[in-house]
């Protein structure tokens, strides 16, 4: 998903951000954001000033992310695909090798690493496309996390491409913190991005009850783990990206009638 990276917030920042709103914060939506701390602050970043003012923000990761120790041998690889920033990190250094990105915030990181950037799509399925039109022979890596939302690989071999795919990286699941549980329990109405099945059935086991919960989700694929009538409302995103996700969180926001 492609956020900028300049100007994110660190969890450092929350405590002084927070001390600047006024006493009456308590009376405002919640935007409980549960992907990933740094993930989560960018989004965050992402918001219209004034359209993130209107929120009080909580922060509770879901996931979180832990290396394998996995470490790959790209020899003879002719280009790597990562369809998460989470990847880069763990990844060797690129050293001018080719990558093929999903967002623009994992173009960044590949960059920043040495990699050579030489296709950026806005989903893994885009990506697959845009890979066919690129004409890539092979033998291509993904290098991905334990939990994949699609099975690339196999998707590349299915036409032909020599591909493999390494775990760099795992997403471990999280409790909702203390915050979080004691805002779901509160009387606001809270505004919960959902960014993946895994971490959707996650947030509804942790959750207990939905009734104020105003869940934007990437895609019904998604919306598919909530149960029916639970949410206060459901808002799919009108493409599976961090761009639609981020308006779909603001029209919310924006929205007085929010209850």
């Amino acid at each position: 998903m492609g956020f900028p990276l300049q100007g994110c917030f660190r969890a450092g920042n929350t405590g002084s951000f927070l001390k600047q709103w006024p006493d009456k914060i308590m009376t405002k939506p919640i935007l409980l954001l549960t992907r990933p701390k740094e993930s989560s602050f960018c989004f965050f970043d992402s918001l219209g000033p004034e359209i993130a003012a209107k929120a009080r923000l909580i922060v509770s990761p879901l996931l979180e992310i832990a290396g394998t120790g996995v470490q790959p041998d790209l020899s003879g690889v002719r280009g790597v695909i990562f369809t998460s920033a989470n990847a880069v990190g763990f990844a060797p250094l690129g050293q001018g090798r080719a990558a093929f990105c999903v967002g623009e915030r994992t173009q960044a990181a590949a960059e920043k690493r040495g990699w050579k950037v030489k296709k950026v799509s806005a989903t893994a399925g885009d990506l697959l496309a845009d890979l066919d039109m690129a004409l890539i022979e092979g033998p291509v890596m993904h290098l991905a996390g334990r939990h994949l939302r699609m099975d690339i690989v196999s998707a590349l071999r299915s036409r032909g491409v020599m591909a493999t795919c390494a775990t760099v990286y795992d997403q471990k699941l999280l409790p909702l913190s203390d915050e979080a549980q004691s805002a779901m329990a509160g009387t606001a109405p809270v505004i919960a991005p959902l960014f993946s099945p895994r971490s959707a059935s996650h947030f509804v086991e942790q959750a207990g009850d939905l009734a104020r919960v105003h869940a934007v989700v990437i895609s019904p694929a998604v919306a598919a783990v909530l149960p029916e009538g639970a949410c206060a409302s459901i808002q799919v995103a009108q493409q599976p990206t961090g761009l639609e996700m981020r308006r779909s969180v603001e029209k919310l926001l924006a929205d007085c009638r929010l209850a």
